[in-house]
């Protein structure tokens, strides 16, 4: 069948599997810069191509029929490549697990020089809470692509924290150890921070923990939690870490929340003011303060402040932002057009 419309068509073979990963995106697409577009009046490619259109409507039997009947026909190598990656990839989607490991690992043994496989196959193992596994996968993909190279330090990170969970703080801190980090990560001070909290240095716990949530403030929250899981989170603690790191808003309606409880009104109001005057565009801080001023009987400064926040809202410029991916746009999707993710593409502000 292949051959027939290869001779047909009289299309040479232009296919390479980073030029259909790129084109179809298949969440990897960010590791290739520069690639040929796909050649899909090439009877393969347009096959793969409607297989993986089938698969992002849901229909995985059609999918996989088309990509089984593929693996039968005399491919090239490129093409056997392209078939039995994206069999996996259906599979996977489909939720046959077991069904996309055996594909992947069969791709393993007819190309073992192609790092998209271990990476894929890391990523089922992940998945199944099989770190230990995923890891070794892992370092077979970074061997054949350094691109690779930050998913592998991130699923070590992974490792170490269930290690810290299970009591093997040994094989977490030898994990910790032996990490090369060219640029300093958010987890890797969360695991570390967690790691000398659970043997009972505490000090060195917190400082860790200080020092992620400088790296990364919009991601405070777990780092707040170790600390409270470990010593008490009280309103002084609270104060001791903002003079720290400074005022967010984590850590600003974390210490509302106490200034409620002690029932201390004027504190209460204070910061909200000053939460409010900072971060302008949090709903979360917004309402929170409009419910103090209403509760206190300030009722028309409520008023002021709405109309005051939708004149900012009309004056801004509104993107939307992929949680996934980071792309951003100015229009609205339910589906990213970049990673291909439903329902992630959140509404932000910029001036």
């Amino acid at each position: 069948m292949i051959d027939y419309l290869r001779k047909f068509l009289h299309k040479k073979e232009k296919t390479t599997i980073v030029g259909y990963l790129k084109k179809l995106s298949i969440n990897r697409h960010d590791l290739i810069e520069q690639v040929p577009d796909i050649d899909v009046d090439s009877p393969v490619n347009a096959y793969v191509t409607l297989a993986m259109l089938l698969k992002e409507k849901g229909e995985f039997y059609k999918s996989l029929k088309i990509l089984e009947k593929l693996k039968k026909e005399n491919l090239s190598e490129s093409e056997k490549k392209l078939v039995y990656l994206n069999l996996a990839l259906v599979y996977k989607s489909a939720g046959f697990l077991d069904r996309a490991e055996e594909a992947l690992k069969e791709g393993i043994s007819l190309f073992p020089s192609e790092s998209f496989f271990y990476y894929e196959l890391a990523q089922i193992k992940k998945s199944s809470g099989k770190l230990e596994e995923a890891v070794e996968f892992l370092e077979r993909a970074v061997s054949l692509k350094k691109e690779f190279e930050d998913e592998l330090i991130h699923t070590k990170l992974y490792l170490a924290d269930s290690y810290i969970e299970r009591g093997r703080t040994d094989k977490a801190f030898k994990i910790v150890r032996k990490l090369n980090l060219k640029v300093p990560i958010p987890l890797f001070y969360y695991v570390l921070s967690k790691l000398y909290y659970f043997v009972g240095e505490t000090e060195k716990g917190y400082r860790k923990a200080l020092q992620g949530m400088k790296l990364s403030p919009k991601h405070q929250a777990p780092f707040l939690k170790v600390i409270e899981e470990f010593e008490s989170l009280s309103e002084d603690k609270l104060r001791e870490i903002i003079k720290e790191i400074g005022l967010s808003p984590v850590t600003g309606k974390m210490l509302v929340e106490k200034l409620k409880v002690s029932g201390d009104k004027k504190q209460l109001l204070t910061l909200l003011q000053e939460l409010n005057a900072k971060f302008p565009l949090d709903p979360e801080i917004k309402e929170l303060f409009l419910k103090t001023l209403w509760e206190i009987g300030k009722r028309k400064q409520v008023v002021e402040e709405i109309e005051k926040f939708l004149l900012t809202l009309k004056k801004e410029k509104k993107i939307f932002k992929c949680e996934n991916c980071g792309y951003e746009t100015d229009t609205f999707d339910w589906i990213c057009p970049r990673c291909r993710h439903w329902e992630t593409l959140g509404i932000s502000c910029e001036g």
